[in-house]
């Protein structure tokens, strides 16, 4: 992660930590600068437009990687903004990378397993896009792709 990395969500946990905005002010600017070249489902988990959704605090079900057809898709289940349950599928084509990394800081207070995803980015790859995620557990997933397709099932 460029922006929301482990140390700076771990000392946000402390009254005497990082002021958490600035990581997300430098983020948006960022995005602001590559706004026009993203795909819409990336946008979409961005907040833009208007029916942006959230995957923040969703916790991840499945991962799975179809070598042969460059593809990878992130199953998670979480919140759908007003309480109830909904499962988000990210259907990613045209995968060029995928690499997941574990902090050696202590996880943070959370669910077992990957732990709550707390955030994201979107940055421009060589011709291509990439996502970062970033766990309470301290672990990371980047996925370099093509295109994103996002899929969303409540209940």
């Amino acid at each position: 992660m460029k922006f929301f990395t482990f140390g700076w969500w771990w000392g946000g946990q402390n009254p005497n930590g990082p002021n958490p905005n600035d990581a997300s002010n430098a983020y948006r600017a960022h995005l602001d600068t590559i706004r026009d070249r993203l795909p819409a489902d990336v946008l979409r988990l961005e907040g833009e437009p208007d029916e942006g959704v959230s995957i923040h605090d969703a916790r991840l079900v499945s991962l799975g990687i179809d070598a042969a057809a460059h593809t990878l898709t992130l199953v998670l289940d979480g919140d759908d903004g007003s309480g109830g349950a909904r499962r988000f599928t990210l259907g990613y084509t045209g995968v060029r990378s995928f690499h997941s990394t574990q902090s050696d800081a202590p996880a943070l207070p959370g669910p077992t397993g990957y732990g709550d995803l707390g955030y994201w980015e979107a940055h421009l790859a060589e011709g291509a896009f990439e996502h970062r995620f970033l766990f309470s557990t301290g672990i990371e997933l980047r996925v370099v792709f093509e295109g994103l397709g996002l899929s969303l099932r409540d209940g």
